[in-house]
């Protein structure tokens, strides 16, 4: 300890002794007036012409910008410092530099820093310390999850606003270059922070996490409640000493009902082995949260909100139900879509051949008149929308659209291959939003001669109809399956959560001393055997705790048995729970 500075001031930056005008601009921003300093920077109350806002500008100290890793540490840090947003952290505007000066431009806050509270009052009420805890641990919580480190956690960098409900931690970009400047080898002569708050790693130079922080923070909790910090020397070599090896001091507390929780709590976050800390700020928000409830004589809230076992099954067994269920008519309508599109495609192809075959012969013999009559056959089938028989040009010789014979054949542009198989092609079309065609064009064929070709248009009405009725009535069935199993599956629930609030209010009785609590049930199965598990314990417990009053000549009225161990052993779990029972003498 021996190379340890042994001058004594609030923070370790070395001197600087030329006192600086401050500055009527600064980029934007016009300077009003100074409203602090430290061993590193100024900061001026400034206005934002630009965006009609007052604010706080922190300007780097001259001797220290001219630096040139300890400016780039600034801004780097500053910059890592603006990406946090939280209600309890003072939010950065801009960082940057202007007229060769670094700065950052911060929420100008109205209030009082908690070091100047503190100087007034001395110490601070404890229901006011646990409200200022909670915030501070949330914001903490929230910045150790950025992966941002403040390393300078003290009064000094808390304000308390004027509304005295709300705090916010400040200056998070300046307390990280420390271990910047360290890594630069540029501080073999400074020491910033403040020492009654370092965490013991921090003061020997070791690598720090958000556990110092926590350290910080037990240190922070000590001072509000007593006024001075755990370990206080004017010798900086005595004061490091005593906080990598002293035990600290016990933590008074007044209220009794949270004395044993806070003073553990402290003594948790004051350990000087960090991984003897709590893990992180979120268990410490948690245990505060616990105190502060205690304090109040609030019952504490359960972390997770309570979802009824009845709701939790019925839903559960509902959703596994409709997930099975659309799996299934996804699966049985796919397989019938393939089936009635094979059998609408087979009709199609057959129809197609036949009129190929019969068209064959009177455009062979040049016979106009059997064609056409050929043709309008067709349209006795209401299926069939539209027959074409076209030359080896696409000239049209017959249709059943008169106007279209003798031009030439325009296939509709908007089609969808469906399948070719065997020379026939068969094509997929869409003429308004519940109408579907099918068109098949087959070669008309007199044994090896290609005479033309047959284009065939027919409805797929049929097809879709069949597969709307099943999917409708796959539906259905499911809405009804459905509703059945979820009346089924909560009324089951509803008797199985009844059966577990009697045990519930059973163990609520017996626990206020109501040994003679029975739960009478007729099942057989795992619930029964439950029950009588608990009217075992219960007939034990009063047998133990009864036949030894009745046989007693003092006569006692009141008799309080405190804590009944019962230790539950798993394989992986072993937990004590302790029973408090009072039991009033039979007379």
């Amino acid at each position: 300890m021996s190379d340890l500075p042994n001058q004594r001031n609030t923070v370790y930056e070395g001197e600087f002794p030329r006192r600086e005008a401050p500055p009527k601009t600064l980029g934007r921003y016009r300077i009003l007036n100074e409203v602090g300093r430290g061993a590193t920077a100024f900061v001026y109350k400034a206005y934002d012409p630009q965006l009609d806002r007052f604010l706080a500008i922190k300007v780097l100290r001259e001797e220290l910008a001219r630096d040139k890793d300890y400016r780039d540490a600034f801004l780097k840090e500053a910059r890592l410092a603006a990406a946090l947003t939280h209600p309890g952290i003072v939010t950065i505007f801009d960082v940057g530099v202007a007229d060769n000066k670094p700065y950052i431009g911060m929420e100008l806050l109205e209030g009082a820093t908690l070091e100047q509270i503190l100087s007034t009052q001395g110490k601070i009420n404890l229901k006011t310390v646990l409200a200022m805890a909670i915030q501070l641990s949330r914001a903490l919580s929230y910045a150790h999850k950025q992966g941002v480190v403040h390393r300078d956690i003290k009064p000094g960098n808390i304000v308390v606003l004027k509304d005295k409900k709300t705090v916010k931690l400040t200056d998070f970009g300046i307390a990280q270059l420390d271990e910047t400047l360290g890594k630069a080898g540029k501080r073999s002569d400074k020491v910033l922070g403040t020492p009654e708050y370092m965490a013991p790693e921090q003061v020997l130079g070791q690598p720090v996490d958000s556990r110092s922080d926590l350290y910080s923070f037990g240190v922070l909790i000590f001072r509000m409640l007593m006024g001075m910090a755990p370990f206080v020397n004017d010798d900086l070599g005595e004061l490091f000493k005593q906080i990598i090896k002293s035990k600290p001091p016990q933590l008074i507390v007044q209220e009794e009902v949270v004395k044993d929780d806070l003073q553990d709590l402290v003594r948790k976050l004051l350990q000087k082995q960090p991984h003897k800390r709590f893990d992180n700020a979120a268990k410490l928000t948690a245990d505060l949260r616990g105190i502060q409830n205690k304090l109040g004589n609030k019952k504490l809230t359960p972390k997770k909100q309570f979802v009824s076992l009845r709701l939790r099954w019925t839903a559960m067994m509902a959703g596994i139900v409709f997930v099975s269920m659309c799996i299934g008519l996804a699966t049985v309508y796919y397989m019938q879509y393939r089936a009635l599109s094979g059998i609408t495609f087979d009709y199609g192809r057959s129809i197609a051949r036949m009129l190929a075959y019969e068209s064959s012969e009177p455009i062979l013999l040049d016979d106009t008149i059997g064609l056409n009559a050929l043709v309008s056959e067709t349209s006795n089938n209401e299926q069939l929308k539209a027959v074409f028989v076209m030359d080896n040009n696409d000239l049209i010789l017959a249709s059943t659209e008169i106007d279209s014979v003798n031009q030439t054949f325009q296939a509709p542009e908007e089609r969808e291959l469906m399948q070719s198989q065997d020379n026939i092609i068969i094509y997929k079309r869409i003429i308004a939003e519940d109408e579907v065609l099918f068109d098949i064009a087959t070669p008309i064929l007199f044994g090896d001669k290609n005479l033309g070709r047959l284009y065939v248009s027919f409805s797929a009405d049929s097809m879709y109809a069949a597969s709307k009725t099943t999917l409708v009535t796959m539906l259905m069935v499911m809405m009804i399956t459905l509703i059945i199993v979820f009346a089924v599956t909560l009324e089951l629930a509803r008797r199985t959560s009844k059966d577990f609030q009697r045990i519930t209010q059973a163990l609520n009785k017996m626990s206020m001393g109501r040994v003679d609590a029975r739960l009478i049930s007729e099942r057989n199965d795992e619930v029964g055997q439950l029950f009588a598990a608990f009217n075992q314990l219960a007939k034990f417990l009063e047998n133990r705790f009864d036949s030894p009053q009745k046989n007693s000549a003092s006569q006692v009225s009141q008799v309080t048995v405190t804590k009944v161990n019962e230790t539950l052993h798993d394989e992986e779990l072993e937990e004590t729970v302790e029973l408090d029972i009072v039991t009033q003498q039979k007379k």
